[in-house]
């Protein structure tokens, strides 16, 4: 059986936000559970960023994410964080797949956010608050608005350049720059 290799475009064509709360949600059911297994992430302090080995396991799933945060990457045009999962058989270790996880990553971040607010904001909570405007701040964004009636999203970031993108990307969201 062939590992099956997914790139970024195939994840991406794969997730949807309302999807993947609904998983991060059983995940940390699981975990509190005790059905579940994460143990805590192994850091790996380079020079120019760090790397994190996040290993963990479900009923019927086994994998580790290998994710980098490397804050001089927008400008050699790559991404901050960026990751890789692999995914095995728990019965025998095989490798089943080997993916991009780079999406992946930033739709779970927002979609814990989202979760947590869902049980710590109020029920009818219509303002959504945003520090920093970059991709995390695009996944909370798409998570939070699954979960809630937004009527109005305030974000800031100290480029105002990123605000003013971060808008752009949102033209159909009640989106406007704060200040703080």
């Amino acid at each position: 059986m062939p590992t099956l290799i997914l790139k970024s475009d195939d994840v991406r064509s794969l997730l949807d936000m309302p999807s993947v709360i609904e998983a991060v949600e059983q995940g940390l059911r699981d975990l509190a559970a005790g059905k579940a297994k994460m143990p805590p992430k192994v850091y790996l302090f380079e020079d120019k960023g760090d790397f994190r080995a996040m290993p963990a396991s479900i009923p019927g799933a086994a994998g580790i994410k290998w994710v980098n945060v490397h804050p001089g990457n927008p400008g050699l045009g790559l991404p901050t964080v960026m990751a890789t999962i692999i995914y095995n058989d728990p019965l025998t270790g095989y490798p089943l797949a080997i993916m991009d996880a780079t999406d992946i990553t930033a739709y779970r971040t927002g979609a814990a956010a989202a979760i947590a607010a869902k049980y710590l904001a109020r029920k009818d909570s219509q303002t959504l608050g945003l520090i920093g405007a970059g991709r995390q701040a695009q996944t909370q964004l798409l998570a939070h608005v699954a979960l809630f009636n937004i009527r109005s999203i305030k974000v800031y970031d100290r480029q105002a350049s990123a605000t003013e993108k971060f808008i752009r990307l949102f033209p159909n969201y009640p989106v406007r720059a704060s200040s703080l």
